[in-house]
């Protein structure tokens, strides 16, 4: 674990202004005049770049045991919602699987409305990349979730016909109305260990669960969806959930799309098809919610 630690670079601290000019780098370019003619969805793009805005800053203050590390985690799922662009059924697992964490129904709609077009394209029976692709088995669990979690999902179904199945996770489908504290501690033990064996990054079957790195999000989601339903949930006693990293979120992080200024010059180009400058944006957020405004940069 301290090796991963290390590896991750948790300890760093993220200066966000240090970051802003490559933001306004990336958005540059994504918002150029032919996707403003032509596809302006495509700016979207830029918030899967600058990573340290995003997902890493997220976990790096989690493992700092910091509380503003949640704003993170919640832009990180709406940058993911909104930036979201291929087509393949794992590359929208991420968006899922930080939807439910931060349990935001609305962005986990929007990421279950963009995979239901992907799997109705000409591609997907036609192709055999598409037809015979691989499947991480955490995505058959998320959709498992999101259904049990009483969203409507008939996508649950239909991505059961790609892939090889939810491999260790079927377990948690099969059972899912037993009690979980009474399955065998060993049991636990295998999936957080299957979850540290597969943040390597090597190839891909080493990459599943890159984007979550030592948050165990896929566990934690189960447990999210079993709390809700008034289901239990069981004591973990590997070493994963004894770091900080194995956190619930709050019910309240602090997180409005409304007063992120990167997530809004983006959100307000795509609306208006207009380029913005960063400054300009900031001031639009001013001038509606007052000078003293959060903002969120």
């Amino acid at each position: 674990m301290k090796k991963l630690f290390k590896q991750y670079k948790y300890a760093e601290v993220i200066n966000q202004e240090n970051l802003l000019p490559d933001f306004k780098d990336d958005y540059s370019f994504f918002a150029n005049k032919d996707n403003l003619k032509n596809n302006p969805n495509a700016v979207y793009a830029v918030l899967h770049y600058v990573p340290n805005c995003h997902h890493i800053a997220a976990k790096n203050l989690l493992f700092q045991e910091k509380d503003e590390c949640w704003k993170f985690f919640d832009r990180t799922a709406h940058f993911l919602t909104y930036g979201q662009f291929s087509d393949y059924i794992d590359d929208v697992s991420p968006a899922l699987m930080y939807g439910l964490f931060l349990q935001r129904q609305k962005l986990i709609e929007i990421s279950l409305s963009k995979l239901g077009g992907y799997l109705e394209k000409e591609v997907y029976k036609a192709n055999q990349d598409y037809i015979g692709q691989a499947v991480y088995p955490s995505s058959y669990l998320i959709h498992f979730l999101i259904k049990k979690y009483a969203i409507e999902n008939p996508l649950y179904e239909r991505i059961l016909e790609y892939g090889k199945g939810p491999g260790l996770y079927k377990r948690i489908i099969d059972e899912w109305d037993s009690k979980f504290s009474e399955i065998e501690p060993a049991y636990w033990n295998s999936l957080c260990d299957y979850h540290l064996e597969n943040l390597k990054g090597s190839k891909r079957e080493d990459s599943e669960h890159l984007w979550y790195g030592l948050v165990p999000m896929e566990l934690l989601n189960i447990f999210i969806v079993r709390k809700r339903l008034g289901l239990d949930i069981p004591v973990i006693d590997h070493e994963l959930f004894k770091t900080p990293m194995a956190k619930y979120p709050p019910d309240q992080t602090g997180y409005s799309p409304e007063l992120d200024a990167k997530f809004q010059l983006a959100y307000r180009t795509v609306q208006q098809q207009k380029k913005f400058s960063y400054e300009e944006i900031v001031e639009m957020i001013k001038q509606e919610f007052g000078e003293g405004a959060s903002i969120f940069y």
